[in-house]
């Protein structure tokens, strides 16, 4: 699952796999770790992180997490990306740079509504993929430049798969 986080004025990309009981992969703007972690209380896990462990505190009210580890705390906004991509996240979260649209779910490409080089409002319409007997459009994450486009009218997708490069 992927998360936007906000951490002071810096903004970045969490991406979080679970690959065993209670093992996970945990990609941080690219920087990935393994993460084995377990909850000890209400509010109190244990985690331990490139074979270093860590008893942390975590509370959270929404999007907003309180997190206690070392004596240190850290206030931190973490949103679920595909929130931020459709306008509904809160706090001020705004993605920013090269953004890569992916289709949620398989399904087969009806439309391409932009060009390469073509100038893009967030929110506008970029590719209209069918899913389950319904047309899907999918949206700019930004305002920006189309970069790159990935596939045609006519493909077929597999959810997750990159249909274009938004700048």
């Amino acid at each position: 699952m992927a998360f936007i986080g906000k951490l002071g004025d810096q903004t970045f990309t969490v991406d979080i796999e679970e690959t065993g009981k209670s093992v996970y992969r945990v990609s941080v703007d690219g920087n990935e770790f393994i993460v084995d972690g377990k909850k000890t209380g209400r509010t109190n896990y244990s985690l331990i992180v490139d074979n270093r462990s860590f008893e942390i505190e975590v509370d959270n009210t929404d999007d907003e997490y309180r997190v206690l580890v070392d004596g240190r705390n850290y206030h931190i906004n973490l949103v679920d990306e595909r929130r931020v991509r459709v306008g509904g996240a809160q706090g001020g979260l705004e993605l920013q740079g090269r953004q890569k649209v992916v289709v949620p779910m398989p399904g087969k490409i009806i439309a391409v509504l932009v060009s390469e080089g073509d100038q893009v409002e967030k929110g506008q319409g970029l590719v209209i993929v069918e899913a389950m007997k319904m047309e899907n459009e999918v949206h700019s994450p930004i305002t920006g430049e189309i970069k790159e486009i990935k596939v045609k009218p006519g493909d077929t997708v597999e959810g997750g798969a990159l249909l274009l490069i938004v700048e």
